[in-house]
């Protein structure tokens, strides 16, 4: 039975090949779309899945109290004293944020800048089981002079022979023996790491709290039992105990491979994903999926009167109604199955594209892990199985023998109400794609155009490496604003768009400030940036006692009730000179935090990012001659950045979103429009007798128009009507994520109306005009 069935599909398929292709080729749309966003959404969903060890390792964060901030970072001691005391903790392992920097690597005539090499514990890797291609894991970082590499790292410096043994000079001064080389890991992992050296410190008290703890839990221990233990022996610690202050801390423990999608600490470090706009992709991708179901659906019904005869004859021998629909979905699989095969090639086609705009590495050919996304496309495609042709297989097999025989074909108004609510579902999805999108251009442009708090165009950044340089900065200063195009030299630690700050807690007055991010900068630092003092004056060389003062920003003033003490001392005795209005550091998800800024001191970080501002004219040369002046200072690889592209960092996911949703938007109203035109076309061949009828009494083709474009516009208001709310919740929702957003307004929704009411009268009138300009005798033998 099923190749009888078979060989029939195959040949009816092949008589009406235009509808067929144009069925798999909607269907296969939307499938192409769904496999690259899922793709894509497995990929943000496998961060350190690599790790054997994951389920039992989690990362500790600090949250000063209930109604405070969470921050990532903890003190050294924190790690040691919870494991003496709490027998599930099976192992511990700490970074130094301060040992987390681009390093100069130079090995004989070879050398590279390394961004990413990291400070750990020796037992590390008892944590993080990397699997090691040369040398052994256990003894890797047991001494300051050892270095454990990744494989690419070495391969550029040593080939693909064993490096064990060899020597590395990093920054020109210190020598290290390679100890390690690892594998890359299959997933990706969310701390970025090149390789690893033993940390330089091993904590000066609870006060230094610029250390990353992770636990290893012994295996069976549940995370919620394991935090609550955790909590409570925090509180038994004697320095917790004499501390006020800390007796409010709780502890926040979040597996590892949670922490790249859903950490939600400030002053992170590592890598961090965006779940919002994963589910967003899914979603959207889903959606685009089912309309295109919904499509292939109608498309189906559409070819229903040329198929009912067929039906008809059928049943007269024999056929029962579960035959019929074996044999109508034996059609839909085999159309299905070639449009997930056109969808395959398609996805591969445009992944570079997708690639380039979400800057990944996807790719369909070398997916790390291919039966999981095979199970999840034959998942899929039984549930497309069933969408797309349950309905149709239903909608076929139920023809009268004796009513199709005559020339009846109609259904009835339940058939047709079906019909419309599919195609009403298609606009609702269009309209919200459409409403969505012009929502997300409005936040894009208005992150684009935010006054950020500073002047970020024409400002060069580049690296310090030598602490002598720093030392005598003021000459290398000197000598770079003689420059021709060079208008303004000065340093900072943590420029705008660096996302992790250092954070210091102290008391004044009795009173505890807790969570005051600290910007170290050189004097001129806010001339250069166009940072403006709001209340105050700004630190400047001019005056000698501004080398210990202190400026805040305007959170710090609301926060800690600063406005009465400008021109007065704070904490550390320092004095606030002004007060500066609040800027963009992070991205404009997060509203300013406070902030106090103060010029480098010996017990201060190092301000060792220098930034220059220059002109913009003749901008080659003066980048040619910053170069020569500064190699001669430091006579390594100059390499520099453009603060305004860094920056741009903090909001590039929105602008990929927005040309994500551009394509999504343009398919979904093209698949909506392919429906249309399905149940437009079936409406008329249903109605072809009526409008000859009405010919006859002397109707105008005009007046065929509206009659049968009135029954659509009916659907497409009703669907704006839906779609309008969810598509005003969704936004509100995304937008609410934003500390700096644009409002919602009403063009979106009324261009959304207007374009979906425009679609809807031009399918429907091409596709009604010839039926109601053709002549009456014809449609009146139409039985």
């Amino acid at each position: 039975m099923f190749r009888l069935n078979l060989k029939i599909a195959m040949r009816n398929l092949w008589k009406t090949k235009g509808y067929t292709l144009l069925n798999i080729f909607g269907l296969s749309i939307g499938l192409a779309g769904f496999i690259i966003i899922l793709l894509y959404a497995n990929l943000e969903r496998s961060y350190d899945t690599w790790n054997p060890e994951a389920k039992n390792v989690y990362r500790v964060s600090i949250k000063g109290g209930p109604d405070q901030d969470e921050y990532a970072s903890s003190p050294a001691e924190l790690a040691p004293a919870l494991k003496e005391v709490i027998p599930e903790i099976e192992d511990y392992g700490r970074y130094y944020v301060w040992d987390s920097y681009q390093r100069l690597l130079t090995a004989g005539s070879r050398e590279m800048y390394v961004d990413h090499i990291l400070g750990v514990d020796s037992n590390w890797f008892n944590l993080f089981p990397y699997k090691f291609i040369y040398g052994d894991a256990k003894s890797s970082i047991l001494s300051n002079n050892q270095i454990v590499l990744s494989q690419p790292v070495s391969e550029k410096f040593f080939g693909k022979t064993n490096p064990v043994g060899q020597s590395l000079v990093v920054n020109a001064d210190k020598r290290y023996t390679v100890s390690g080389v690892y594998e890359l890991p299959n997933t990706p992992e969310h701390i970025e790491v090149e390789g690893f050296i033993k940390k330089s410190s091993k904590g000066d008290g609870w006060g230094n709290g610029n250390f990353y703890t992770y636990l290893k839990a012994k295996p069976g221990t549940d995370g919620k039992i394991l935090s609550q233990k955790l909590n409570a022996a925090f509180q038994k610690l004697p320095m917790v105990r004499k501390d006020t202050n800390m007796q409010k801390v709780q502890l926040i423990t979040l597996p590892v491979t949670d922490v790249y999608l859903h950490a939600t600490s400030l002053q992170d470090p590592v890598k961090r994903g965006n779940p919002a706009m994963v589910t967003i992709l899914v979603l959207f991708s889903s959606l685009l999926l089912i309309i295109a179901c919904i499509n292939f659906t109608n498309l189906a019904i559409a070819q229903s009167v040329k198929r009912a005869k067929e039906t008809g004859i059928r049943k007269v021998l024999g056929a029962a109604k579960r035959h019929l629909i074996s044999y109508f979905l034996t059609e839909t699989t085999i159309q299905c199955l070639v449009a997930l095969l056109l969808a395959l090639v398609f996805a591969e086609v445009a992944l570079p594209v997708m690639n380039r705009l979400m800057d990944l590495n996807l790719s369909l050919l070398t997916y790390s892990n291919p039966w999981r996304l095979g199970l999840q496309l034959g998942s899929v495609m039984l549930l497309v199985i069933v969408l797309s042709g349950g309905y149709a297989a239903f909608f076929l097999s139920s023809y009268e023998p004796v009513k199709v025989l005559k020339g009846n074909f109609s259904r009835g108004n339940g058939s047709m109400w079906m019909r419309k609510a599919l195609i009403s579902v298609q606009f609702i999805v269009a309209i919200v794609f459409i409403v969505s999108l012009m929502i997300i251009k409005q936040q894009v442009n208005y992150i684009k155009n935010q006054d950020v708090g500073f002047k970020k165009d024409h400002v060069l950044v580049f690296k310090i490496r030598k602490g002598e340089t720093r030392s005598n900065f003021q000459q290398v200063k000197d000598r770079l604003l003689k420059i021709d195009g060079v208008t303004g030299v000065s340093r900072v630690n943590y420029y705008p768009g660096v996302k992790a700050i250092q954070v210091i807690g102290r008391e004044f007055n009795g009173q505890y400030v807790d969570n005051l991010s600290v910007v170290t900068t050189d004097f001129d630092y806010f001339d250069v940036m166009g940072m403006p003092a709001i209340a105050g004056r700004l630190i400047s060389s001019k005056f000698k006692t501004d080398s210990t003062a202190v400026m805040v920003n305007e959170a710090s003033v609301k926060k800690y009730g600063l406005k009465e003490l400008i021109g007065k001392k704070w904490i550390n005795d320092q004095v606030i000179v002004g007060v500066l209005k609040d800027h963009v550091q992070r991205g404009m998800e997060f509203a300013a935090e406070p902030t106090v800024f103060m010029v480098e001191t010996k017990n201060s970080n190092a301000a060792d990012q220098v930034v220059v501002k220059v002109n913009g004219k003749h901008t080659q040369e003066t980048i040619n001659g910053i170069k020569n002046i500064w190699q001669s200072v430091e006579p390594f690889p100059f390499q520099y950045t453009w603060l305004d592209q860094s920056f741009a960092n903090v909001y590039m996911q929105y602008i990929r979103l927005d040309k994500i949703f551009n394509v999504f938007t343009y398919v979904t109203l093209a698949l909506a429009i392919l429906g249309l035109f399905a149940l437009a076309s079936f409406t008329v061949q249903e109605r072809t007798k009526e409008i000859g009828v009405r010919k006859v009494l002397g109707a105008e083709t005009s007046d065929i128009l509206k009659m049968i474009n009135s029954t659509f516009l009916i659907l497409v208001l009703v669907a704006n009507l839906i779609a309008i709310p969810i598509a005003y919740i969704l936004a509100s929702t995304w937008l609410s994520g934003f500390a700096y957003r644009s409002t919602i307004t009403i063009w979106p929704f009324l261009a959304a109306t207007f374009v979906s009411v425009l679609v809807t009268v031009l399918t429907v009138s091409l596709q009604t005009y010839k039926t109601a300009n053709a002549k009456p005798v014809d449609a009146l033998k139409y039985e």
